[in-house]
């Protein structure tokens, strides 16, 4: 298995508190890996790290197989970056501060008018110093010179922030567009909505520690699901109570379960009923990431 990053035991301590403890990060290449937690769980920590912008106190940390901080120089040709804060120099033009970021490297702007025309950055705004950008506009140049030269690997911390919902889709279209021509997208980010419709990875970070990481396909099936199923004859509702089925209302010809592990069970046991309607809805992201987040590391496996 290709690995775009892997870490081995990273962590990084302030003021004697850790904000990253010992994680074992596994991005598989071509993947969209989606790296989520609270406020404060470490994943800014962690991508600085990464990129080398603070030393990391103590772990192993490879990108596109070379072993960061000492062959940092020999991969970033190849890797775009969103930072999470914003901070460009206001002073320069849009235009400007596009040339500047690529030319740092060899390689040519190939995608950048494209990414003008789709971000809705024109002529006349790129003329415009940066100081009179709106935050909006700021976020959209980050990218834009993130993804400018076709880029590897993207590194994202919260690229979504600050874009109305129309932009958001642009970004999330050149996400798809990336992956499918093999490469890879780590991001952080809170909003799982977001994440359960980009990714197809993720990690769940609390506390500075790595609770689990998995496709998000598995990991959704470890979750219990509400089943709803409408009867046109009447039943006993503890004909379906067991162990892993759980009943949680009753009404009119109405049973609302709760299940927890495969459907199989339950389904043979409806071939026997006269079943009008049965409705068993996709578990959300949102339950996964709050079931881990209660349950903390005793439901990490």
């Amino acid at each position: 298995m290709t690995y775009a990053i892997r870490t081995q035991m990273l962590s990084k301590s302030f003021a004697g508190v850790k904000a990253v403890n010992n994680i074992d990060l596994e991005v598989q290449a071509g993947s969209i890996y989606g790296y989520i937690g609270a406020n404060g769980s470490g994943k800014t920590t962690t991508i600085r790290m990464l990129l080398g912008l603070i030393k990391a106190g103590s772990g192993t940390i490879q990108i596109l197989d070379k072993e960061i901080p000492q062959s940092f120089h020999l991969v970033a040709p190849y890797l775009g970056v969103v930072p999470g804060e914003i901070r460009l120099y206001e002073e320069l033009t849009g235009r400007e501060t596009l040339d500047y970021f690529q030319g740092f490297l060899k390689s040519k702007a190939t995608l950048r008018e494209k990414l003008l025309a789709d971000f809705k950055l024109n002529g006349k705004d790129l003329n415009k110093k940066v100081r009179y950008f709106s935050q909006g506009m700021k976020q959209k140049l980050l990218l834009i010179q993130a993804m400018q030269h076709n880029p590897d690997l993207l590194i994202l911390d919260e690229p979504s922030e600050r874009l109305d919902p129309l932009i958001q889709q642009t970004l999330y279209s050149y996400i798809a567009d990336f992956q499918s021509r093999g490469k890879t997208i780590f991001f952080s980010s809170h909003n799982l909505a977001e994440v359960e419709k980009v990714c197809d990875y993720i990690g769940i970070l609390k506390d500075g520690r790595l609770l689990v990481q998995d496709k998000i396909s598995v990991l959704k099936k470890r979750l219990p699901r509400m089943v709803k199923i409408k009867f046109s004859e009447n039943i006993n509702p503890k004909d379906f109570e067991s162990d892993k089925i759980m009943i949680e209302g009753f009404n009119n010809g109405t049973l609302i379960l709760k299940v927890d592990g495969p459907m199989g069970t339950l389904l043979n046991l409806l071939k026997k009923y006269n079943v009008t309607d049965l409705d068993i809805p996709e578990s959300s992201l949102e339950s996964f990431f709050m079931g881990y987040y209660r349950a903390g590391e005793n439901n990490a496996q």
